[in-house]
């Protein structure tokens, strides 16, 4: 009986613990929601080819050193009692060490399974060969930016919309002649944030690759 009720209270310590972090993920996302709103693409794409430039051993933990200083370099001001907080959190084998997907998520939030669904789809539809790897020209000739929302108002070309997609897409990736998954998700990813709507963001995905 008495293990029993040792079993309960640790399942309502880890339920509680898992609200508490919760709170702090949520906490510093609403911090940075304005600023992501208005750039997010470019911060979520440059500061995941910051980490995968940093990231010497390619094993995808960087040290608390190495996060303080990419949040100073885009401009992402986190007090630094919350990022001690966000730092317990995410550093559990007390290693100095922490796994730069799970940092980024923390502190972004990340797109829901619906969206990431697609996303996935649209990189499969280019990586038909499953490389893991696209290369840009590829990208080029499938992205279609007929039905745009600037170039159907008149307000842009499609050539002028597919080049800025590009560069944009090109400045994050460790090649700018070919593109990951991850790489592409992080763009994804940037933009979904300013997106309320899963269907406008589904659209968006749809109309420039024919999903």
């Amino acid at each position: 009986m008495d293990s029993l009720k040792a079993s309960m209270e640790f399942k309502q310590e880890c339920s509680q613990q898992v609200v508490d972090d919760s709170k702090v993920f949520k906490k510093i996302q609403g911090m940075l929601r304005e600023t992501l709103s208005k750039r997010g693409v470019r911060v979520i794409t440059g500061i995941g080819k910051y980490f995968r430039q940093v990231d010497k051993n390619r094993n995808g933990f960087l040290s608390q050193a190495a996060f303080k200083e990419a949040l100073k370099l885009f401009h992402l001001e986190i007090p630094e009692g919350d990022f001690k907080s966000l730092w317990l959190i995410l550093d559990d084998s007390r290693s100095d060490k922490v796994d730069y997907g799970e940092f980024t998520r923390a502190i972004f939030g990340e797109m829901n399974e619906y969206r990431k669904a697609f996303v996935r789809k649209a990189y499969m539809k280019l990586d038909f060969n499953k490389t893991g790897s696209v290369p840009m020209v590829d990208i080029r000739k499938c992205y279609c930016a007929k039905k745009h929302p600037l170039v159907l108002a008149g307000k842009a070309t499609e050539e002028e919309i597919k080049s800025s997609f590009l560069e944009t897409l090109r400045e994050s990736c460790s090649n700018p002649n070919e593109v990951s998954y991850s790489e592409f998700e992080d763009y994804y990813e940037g933009l979904s944030i300013g997106i309320m709507d899963d269907d406008d963001f589904v659209n968006i995905l749809r109309n420039p690759w024919g999903i």
